[in-house]
């Protein structure tokens, strides 16, 4: 194994930043779609308002060749947007790691 010195700086910086990451829990794959509803109230206001649809908040995914949809309900939002939002940054920090190592392979270093 390679001592930590031999790692360049920006590496060890992701590395580090994917550490941060992981440290704290939640991490979710998908998008967060916002859907705009009609209810079955024949009163309410959204049967006579377009813009008045009541709005609802899910998880889309693909899971095992299947799209899902999930509901969110308004008090899980923001903690389920964290959770996807740290999914991004972590992928996006593999893929740089993944870049770095690729590149050290075609220099043939260690």
């Amino acid at each position: 194994m390679r001592p930590r010195s031999a790692v360049s700086a920006s590496e060890r910086a992701l590395y580090s930043k994917l550490r941060s990451l992981l440290r704290e829990p939640g991490l979710l794959r998908g998008n967060l779609v916002e859907v705009h509803r009609q209810c079955g109230k024949a009163r309410c206001r959204c049967h006579g308002d377009p813009a008045g649809r009541h709005r609802a908040l899910y998880l889309g995914l693909s899971l095992n060749g299947k799209a899902r949809m999930v509901y969110i309900p308004a008090s899980w939002a923001a903690r389920v947007r964290r959770w996807v939002e740290r999914y991004s940054e972590v992928r996006q920090v593999l893929e740089q790691l993944s870049l770095k190592c690729l590149e050290r392979l075609e220099r043939r270093e260690g």
